[in-house]
């Protein structure tokens, strides 16, 4: 790990730039996560959806 500090150093990049860029990588890769749930929730939600479309005739109202 302090190889890759000391590299990053001589390509002039700051201790600090290197934890503000894993912060930001951290909370890009979270919201990616929360995302992903959330389109999960929403394909079922729009099978529960369909399902109930289907069984609702055309002289029924929902």
């Amino acid at each position: 790990m302090g190889e890759l500090i000391k590299l990053f150093a001589e390509l002039g990049v700051t201790p600090p730039t290197l934890i503000m860029c894993y912060l930001l990588f951290r909370a890009v890769k979270a919201h990616e996560s929360v995302l992903g749930e959330l389109k999960e929730m929403l394909q079922l939600h729009e099978k529960r959806i369909m399902k109930l479309e289907w069984r609702v005739t055309p002289n029924q109202e929902p």
